[in-house]
């Protein structure tokens, strides 16, 4: 009979144990790096930081969301049609918003 060939490719009269020990090790040691280093990243930098981070991706959310409902209504104009003021509102958020956003990532750059 043939042995399947297993966790790092180990199997027969082979002693798998110890190969599966130090294979689950360098594993566990790689996401405990992984989490140390996320908590050491968001304690170096200041809460006015992380608060324009937040800000900004939410702008950019809103941002985007404006742009494809431009996009759709150009596209599909009968299913997603605006009417002009419509068409009008978004264009100005869309330019008011992406001003905001350049004066954030200036702000966030000189933080």
């Amino acid at each position: 009979m043939e042995s399947a060939n297993a966790h790092f490719g180990l199997a027969g009269d082979e002693e798998i144990g110890h190969g599966l020990l130090i294979g689950y090790c360098l594993l566990l040691i790689c996401l405990a790096s992984f989490v140390v280093y996320r908590k050491w990243l968001r304690t170096s930098e200041s809460s006015e930081q992380r608060v324009l981070k937040r800000d900004l991706r939410e702008l950019r959310r809103a941002h985007n969301s404006c742009k494809t409902q431009l996009q759709n209504a150009e596209d599909y104009p009968k299913e997603c049609g605006l009417t002009e003021a419509e068409r009008l509102e978004r264009e100005k958020s869309v330019t008011l918003i992406q001003r905001q956003i350049d004066k954030a990532e200036a702000h966030l750059a000189a933080a």
